[in-house]
């Protein structure tokens, strides 16, 4: 069971980490929104390049009991939420720049990375919630910004559960923000019995003064260093697919229809009734499916890919 944060009566500074599309800079607005509605003060806002859907994208958020008047980029965070974990993956380490000793690193996971504990500031603790699992049954899409702030709100005591409810409702009305609103309360139930790490407090190697250099770390993928996840081609933005596309091709009848649709152009054709996907940067959005007139594509969740082949194989699949 993880210990709760306390709320303060001093600065608060948060910062969420995502991919284009996930809902970041909607979790910042909506963070702030739902503090504000409980009596803070409040300010958020992005960092992005020219980002396209899968690009990271970093937003900051303040909560306060007194007026804000800092205007940087939350360079010392004293809690992180991540809302894709193959983030960590690619540089942990510069996700986590910063966070104070004794904060906390939620993250939209079955289970906490092992990439993430090995960089744990001293006293921290992470917290893993499904948040996509949760999204996918409640909302019907893999968008995990709400669930992940009703399990802030579970673990933080920073703002109430209804406060996050009434913020939802607000930005999306309607069944889309009544269901939004319980992807909230879903995860701040799942927060309260999520697996937790902790980092040692006298461990002098999770010590060490890992304070970022430059508002570069604070923006992991934006720019492509040499040697980075970016590579010499372009952004490796496949790696936080929720979905990918698995081909029949008993089914398939050559119309070409995935390859003219797909927006990425990562769809290849090897040869009559034989296509593949660049799975480098092919993000799941699911749009060659649509268009396949035949219904030979079927999208399957990358954690049941083995399953779903299988069952495609043996001819048991739709």
């Amino acid at each position: 069971m993880h210990h709760q944060i306390p709320a303060s009566n001093s600065l608060l500074e948060i910062r969420i980490h995502g991919r284009g599309g996930q809902g970041n800079v909607a979790a910042a607005e909506l963070l702030a929104q739902a503090a504000f509605l409980a009596g803070k003060h409040v300010q958020a806002f992005p960092a992005f390049g020219a980002e396209r859907m899968g690009a990271p994208v970093v937003a900051f958020v303040r909560l306060s009991d007194a007026p804000i008047y800092v205007r940087s980029q939350v360079y010392a965070p004293r809690d992180l939420i991540v809302q894709d974990h193959s983030l960590l993956t690619i540089d942990a380490a510069s996700i986590t720049a910063g966070l104070q000793p004794g904060g906390l690193v939620l993250v939209n996971a079955s289970k906490i990375p092992d990439e993430l504990i090995r960089v744990l500031s001293a006293g921290a603790q992470a917290v893993a919630v499904p948040a996509t699992d949760i999204a996918l049954e409640v909302i019907g899409r893999p968008v995990p910004n709400t669930t992940l702030l009703g399990a802030y709100a579970a673990l933080t005591g920073v703002l109430p559960l209804d406060a996050v409810q009434q913020a939802v409702r607000a930005r999306f009305g309607g069944d889309i923000g009544d269901r939004n609103a319980e992807a909230a309360r879903r995860g701040y139930i799942a927060a309260e019995g999520a697996q937790v790490a902790f980092a040692p407090e006298n461990d002098a190697e999770l010590k060490r003064d890992r304070a970022p250099t430059s508002s570069a770390a604070l923006t992991v993928g934006l720019i492509a260093d040499a040697g980075s996840s970016a590579g010499p081609t372009g952004y490796h933005t496949g790696a936080w697919r929720v979905f990918r596309p698995v081909w029949d091709s008993a089914k398939c009848t050559g119309c070409n229809l995935c390859e003219v649709y797909c927006p990425e152009s990562v769809v290849f054709h090897r040869g009559p009734r034989d296509y593949d996907t660049d799975l480098a940067f092919c993000k799941g959005c699911g749009l060659c499916a649509e268009e396949c007139q035949p219904g030979a594509i079927t999208m399957v969740r990358e954690d049941s890919l083995v399953t779903a082949t299988a069952e495609l194989a043996t001819g048991r699949g739709g």
